[in-house]
């Protein structure tokens, strides 16, 4: 098989990989050097398998082996800097000593040696650099400026060393253009797909989660075994609001409502505006006393605080609220039911109150 065509295959192996290897950073926010470093060594990892395969498919001539493998290395300290290049580094390192015969330990020292530089340097100049196309081609072409003179060392001859260096820096520089492009375009259909998943889980009005996410979130939390706490809430009068100040009123009193109660519920809670003038708040591992202390707080924060509108700059609402407490002895749909129980009583009771369901609230209503 000729110089070319290996290259080609080796070329074909690199997008292959990439594609399916980086597909599992598709829910993940962006790399960067201020990410975790368990994501940075993750990404380190990645590109250096994707390396080793390179290798185990690279073109062997006399002791040199030559392969792509500077790209998945400058894709590494690109975006996850030092760690993940020296990740990435390691295995390559691993991977030559493995495949080289004891015989041709020549190859592997002087390969080590440019990994070695080609990492350091690469790791200094990424502190004065951004990621774009042109410094990652600065990396790559910093690879095979490295790579070039091992390459003449281990082939001893001039001819080959042109056939294959010919072959090695168009390859390369290639690559690279393809593979940042191909990096650039996973991301943005990755992100894509985050944007219209948060779409289908958002009420487009207030921005909290939706029904279908409430009700997802309530499926997860009643197959724990963990106790948790649902919070019914209803605005008082909602419909006055509507008839009298008009829908745009209402849809402004809505918003700051979900902002007052996002405002006040803990990192791990979830609010969501369940339907109509309607909101809930799911509460993890709470009690039924602490969930109503949470449904006070929200209580008496709406009826000390004005909702402005457009054409209302001191419009006053009230909410009524329902709570209800699960232990894993009843379903979620028995939970929320339990919640709407206590709001409605609420409601009958004088409005602008919070309600525990109890066994006596149920047999009082019956």
């Amino acid at each position: 098989m000729s110089i070319m065509n290996q290259f080609i295959i080796n070329f074909c192996l690199l997008f292959t990989t990439i594609t399916l290897l980086f597909l599992p950073f598709r829910n993940q926010p962006r790399i960067s050097l201020n990410s975790s470093w368990g994501t940075r060594l993750i990404l380190g990892a990645v590109s250096g398998l994707i390396s080793v395969l390179l290798m185990f498919n690279g073109i062997q001539i006399d002791v040199a082996r030559v392969d792509l493998r500077i790209v998945p290395v400058a894709i590494a300290m690109l975006f996850g800097g030092f760690p993940s290049a020296i990740v990435a580094g390691a295995m390559i390192i691993g991977t030559r000593y493995f495949l080289t015969p004891i015989d041709q330990m020549q190859g592997f020292y002087l390969s080590t040696l440019i990994i070695v530089l080609f990492i350091t340097t690469i790791g200094l100049i990424r502190r004065f650099i951004h990621v774009s196309m042109r410094h990652f081609q600065l990396m790559v072409a910093i690879g095979i400026l490295y790579s070039l003179p091992a390459i003449y060392i281990l082939t001893h001859s001039w001819s080959t060393f042109f056939k294959i260096s010919v072959a090695y820096v168009f390859f390369n520089l290639l690559a690279g253009f393809v593979a940042f492009r191909l990096l650039t375009e996973l991301r943005r259909h990755f992100e894509n797909i985050q944007y219209q998943q948060k779409l289908a889980m958002t009420d487009a009005l207030t921005g909290l989660a939706n029904r279908r996410r409430l009700d997802d979130s309530l499926s997860l939390v009643g197959s724990t075994d963990q106790g948790y706490s649902l919070v019914l809430i209803d605005i008082d009068f909602f419909k006055h609001v509507n008839d009298t100040y008009g829908h745009d009123a209402g849809d402004d009193v809505l918003r700051q409502l979900g902002m007052t109660l996002a405002s006040l519920t803990r990192p791990d809670d979830l609010v969501g505006r369940y339907g109509g003038e309607e909101f809930l708040i799911i509460l993890p591992s709470t009690s039924a006393k602490e969930a109503q202390k949470i449904a006070e707080l929200a209580r008496l924060t709406v009826a000390r605080n004005l909702f402005p509108t457009a054409d209302v700059p001191d419009l006053q609402i009230t909410i009524s609220l329902g709570i209800s407490h699960s232990s894993g002895s009843h379903t979620s749909l028995e939970a929320l039911q339990q919640a709407d129980k206590a709001l409605y009583y609420s409601k009958e009771s004088g409005r602008n109150r919070s309600t525990i369901y109890t066994k006596e609230l149920a047999f009082r209503q019956a």
